[in-house]
Formats: C-alpha cells, structure tokens, sequence
C-alpha cells in the first residue's frame, strides 16, 4: 500500500487548467487591443503623409522655380519632390512615393474604391487652393482637411 507524505509538493491538475485559462484570456484581450492600435498608427502615418504633401505644396506654390500656371503642374512638381525626398509610404500597401497620392483636378475629393485605401486625396478647386484628405483601410475620407494656398 502506498502511503502520501503531507508536505508533497506539486500542482494539481486543476491549479494548472486555472492558470492557462487565466493566461489564455490575457493573451486574447491584449490581441485585440494590439491589432486596434495597429491601425490607429496606420491612420497617424496617413496623416502624417497629408501634413508633407501639404507643406511640400505650399513650398512649391512659394519658390519660383514651381510658379506653373496650372495646379496638376503643381501637384507633379509636388509629388516628384515627394519621390526624391524620404518619400510617403503607403502604410497598407508598404508603397513609398507617388503611388499613396490621388489627384482630382475636378475640385472635390469625392468617393474612393477601397483600392486607394491608405493614400492621400488631393483636390484643386481652383489654381491656388489644395485640399487634401487622407483615405482609411476601407477607402473612405477621415480626419483633418489640410490646405495649401498660393
């Protein structure tokens, strides 16, 4: 006959199936909370783009080497600058340069295909006035509207 000593030591086995319940549940909700600030920082570097497509703009709309008299001439002079600089990347797309930008030389940012997810709009709604948008993991416009004027 085996005999148990009191002071043996060790985990039972519900001790155990309790600790990786625990754990099992922690782990999931900090998932979800880091697949959810995941995309905050994927909305924080669109509008990051936006804020350099605006201030690159407004540069080119001061220095007279871009004084063109259309806005598309502009806005190319603007992303080739955007290109040759550190560039905008695509935070879905992992693209860098002109392919995160659209340009809508109709005056209006209007609506976008989820394709354009994570690129910035840009409109002219006249030869010396920008507005540009950035557009969020499903295509539509969010957050701030910059500008840029002449």
């Amino acid at each position: 006959m085996l005999y148990f000593k009191k002071g043996k030591k060790g985990f039972t086995l519900i001790e155990l199936m309790i600790v990786v319940a625990i754990i099992g549940t922690l782990s999931l909700i900090g998932l979800r909370l880091y697949t959810g600030q995941q995309e905050k920082a994927k909305l924080a570097i669109i509008k990051a783009n936006c804020g350099t497509i605006q201030t690159v703009i407004q540069g080119n709309m001061a220095d007279t080497d871009y004084n063109v008299g259309n806005a598309s001439a502009r806005v190319t002079a603007a992303i080739n600058d955007i290109d040759n600089a550190a560039g905008c990347k695509n935070p879905y797309t992992k693209v860098t340069g002109n392919d995160g930008v659209i340009y809508n030389d109709a005056g209006t940012l209007g609506d976008h295909a989820r394709s354009h997810r994570g690129k910035v709009a840009i409109a002219s709604p006249s030869q010396d006035h920008f507005i540009i948008q950035g557009l969020d993991k499903d295509g539509d416009l969010f957050g701030e509207v910059f500008t840029a004027r002449n």
